[in-house]
């Protein structure tokens, strides 16, 4: 232990005596740990770890699809909706909602929001629970009763976080909504960003749905039964769709795909986050490389104090930790100086991404 620590403290005055070798290696080190760091930290936080509800894994969107029209992910009729709902067993609820634009009047100043109008089970088949107040009550489907649930962004901005916004009423597109519910700070409707930007806004009641199976204009989400599988339902749902099939022409060529929510949400960014992890771990692979260059030059100018040593007694062992200890010191003042740069790295992929995407939610 105490040949050890006087390598340490050896290592530590050839690393200051030269400054230049010195610097160069632990940039170098800290450019390929920094960047590897940063995007795999984005990398896990999107692709890895689950979305921010109660057992994310049951979620799915389904979507209709006409592969005679090229459509993979095509939204829903609300008469299909209405009929899968009825008909599956495999799902513990199912949702639908219609993205929306609103106009809101009676905050602190006018602005258009993002919003949906909503079947009044779906925060529950979400697994959300509202920061203040409620969620929506089932008679509040029905028209006349219709209510409003608001994002926490919204209540911050508009309303200067008054708790007292709940009961109040607040003017959408010029018609008065009862106002709920506040949302949590942390959620987001990953469900929607398929077909919308995030909404700060919900409304209760979507009925009447649009008539004729020729109109499509809902996303549907649903949470899977505890002891049914992704293939079971998809299993399932195809068989409805048949089943629509045969029964009204207009539905002839449709079918239904059933897609985890948490693939649907990472479906775009993932090809790009890895590729990026390709590139960084490539850079590091390079970095590594030119340090060890520069380590096996530095040694080839050591050679006479090497002789002088092996001269001295110095068993090759002892010579290679010498060296080992060295190389170690370096690399962990590479990686301190790399994780330092990982916040900066973030910020920076922040800026690149779109401002609605995953990416800055990840990180």
């Amino acid at each position: 232990m105490v040949g050890l620590l006087d390598d340490i403290r050896y290592g530590l005055r050839q690393l200051r005596r030269n400054p230049g070798f010195a610097t160069v290696a632990v940039l170098t080190l800290a450019l390929g740990i920094g960047a590897n760091t940063s995007i795999f930290s984005v990398v896990n936080a999107i692709l890895l770890r689950p979305l921010q509800y109660p057992e994310a894994d049951r979620l799915v969107v389904l979507w209709e699809q006409n592969s005679h029209r090229g459509w993979f992910q095509n939204v829903v009729s609300g008469a299909n909706f209405l009929d899968w709902k009825r008909q599956n067993l495999v799902f513990a609820d199912m949702a639908a909602f219609a993205p929306a634009s609103f106009n809101l009047a009676g905050g602190s100043r006018p602005e258009e929001v993002a919003g949906e109008r909503v079947t009044t089970n779906l925060f529950s088949v979400l697994g959300v629970r509202a920061l203040h107040g409620r969620l929506f009550l089932p008679e509040e489907e029905r028209h006349g009763r219709a209510a409003a649930i608001v994002s926490y962004g919204l209540w911050q901005r508009q309303y200067g976080a008054d708790p007292t916004l709940v009961g109040r009423e607040i003017a959408l597109n010029g018609e008065r909504y009862p106002v709920v519910g506040i949302l949590p700070a942390g959620f987001t409707d990953d469900f929607s960003t398929s077909v919308t930007s995030h909404s700060q806004v919900w409304i209760s009641g979507i009925e009447p749905f649009l008539e004729g199976r020729e109109m499509h204009g809902y996303g549907v989400i649903a949470r899977l039964k505890p002891d049914v599988t992704l293939a079971g339902a998809r299993a399932e749902m195809s068989a409805i769709a048949n089943r629509i099939e045969q029964q009204y022409p207009e539905s002839k060529g449709w079918s239904v795909a059933v897609v985890g929510m948490h693939d649907q949400v990472v479906e775009y960014a993932r090809p790009a986050l890895l590729v990026l992890l390709g590139a960084v771990a490539l850079v590091l692979l390079i970095a590594c490389a030119n340090v060890a260059n520069l380590l096996l030059v530095r040694a080839t100018g050591r050679q006479k104090e090497t002789a002088i040593r092996a001269a001295l007694g110095a068993t090759r062992i002892r010579m290679v930790r010498l060296f080992l200890v060295e190389s170690t010191l370096l690399s962990t003042m590479g990686a301190a100086a790399g994780i330092l740069f990982t916040p900066w790295a973030s910020q920076i992929l922040i800026h690149l991404a779109p401002p609605e995407g995953p990416l800055v939610e990840g990180v």
